[in-house]
């Protein structure tokens, strides 16, 4: 599900694109969110179309125009897990995110982006854990 994004829903370093020759601008997200780039807009920071000119099919700045699923909190993300590997798991996922990221993740204040939800469930897979890691909540948005 794509919604429909608002100047104001974009951070402020976004690269944009204006390339309108593009075979991909219709599923690239740089040239959709710079279509309704307000004329009240002094100005904004984009790619120059002559740089990838003739390399559209590999663009290293093309970004698929679809929202990402984040996964937010993960305070019941063991329990079902027998305790002297919950344990070792969760000294995994501690040592990975470190101690300030891994409460920030706990407690919704953080998502975890779908490359960490792997890494987390590599060391579940690591300890012989065939279930998939169930986290709080998972949110779709734009990975900017």
């Amino acid at each position: 599900m794509n919604k429909k994004i608002g100047y104001n829903d974009v951070p402020k370093s976004f690269l944009y694109c204006n390339h309108d020759k593009c075979p991909r601008r219709g599923k690239c997200l740089r040239y959709q969110v710079a279509l309704d780039i307000s004329q009240k807009l002094p100005y904004y920071t984009t790619v120059n179309p002559q740089h990838i000119a003739g390399n559209e099919n590999n663009c290293d700045f093309f970004k698929l125009n679809e929202t990402t699923r984040f996964a937010a909190g993960m305070s019941h993300l063991l329990d079902d897990i027998p305790h002297a590997t919950a344990i070792a798991i969760h000294k995994e996922i501690y040592s990975l995110m470190g101690r300030s990221m891994y409460y920030r993740i706990l407690n919704k204040e953080r998502l975890l982006h779908p490359v960490e939800q792997e890494q987390i469930a590599a060391i579940f897979r690591k300890h012989g854990i065939k279930s998939k890691p169930v986290f709080d909540d998972y949110i779709d948005k734009y990975d900017w």
